[in-house]
């Protein structure tokens, strides 16, 4: 083997290294527990795995897995023992049941919808909005049940 043909195997197996380590998605998929992966692996279907990350909730931790399916996001939510939370996957306004995308189309009337998503928690679906109002700075999330009612509303400045 020529000195170039071991630096480009050295170039390799050093990219490869770096692209599991634990930083990386299978690296902090490993580190899950069991009963959280368990779950994880059943939900995620053919979704590309993306990103893992954790918070702390009421009773515990709360593991989001955030994959990709069919070009877009399908993220789910795991409690730490391996209980199912919620399944977030990002939809298009035109999926919305008829009252949901009224519900959310009256809240963004001086906005843009920059992401839209379903979210399905407990067997109870409900619509997420993040809405972006440039000329107010603002951005407000908004989450609306299939009737309509606004289940919540929280504004943010964007830092215009």
């Amino acid at each position: 083997m020529t000195i170039s043909g071991i630096f480009v195997a050295g170039l390799a197996v050093s990219a490869l290294a770096l692209a599991y380590d634990g930083d990386s998605f299978a690296g902090k998929f490993e580190n899950l527990p069991a009963a959280v992966k368990e779950t994880a692996k059943a939900q995620m279907g053919d979704g590309f795995p993306v990103s893992v990350t954790s918070a702390q909730a009421d009773h515990g931790w709360n593991y989001q897995i955030n994959t990709r399916l069919n070009g877009k996001y399908h993220d789910i939510v795991i409690d730490d023992k391996g209980k199912l939370v919620a399944v977030k996957d990002e939809t298009d306004l035109a999926s919305l049941p008829a009252l949901a995308r009224a519900a959310i189309q009256k809240q963004a009337v001086a906005s843009k919808i920059t992401t839209l998503e379903k979210v399905t928690e407990g067997g109870r679906v409900s619509y997420g909005a993040v809405l972006k109002d440039d000329a107010q700075g603002m951005v407000v999330r908004v989450r609306v049940a299939e009737d309509g009612t606004v289940t919540s509303n929280n504004q943010a400045a964007t830092g215009k």
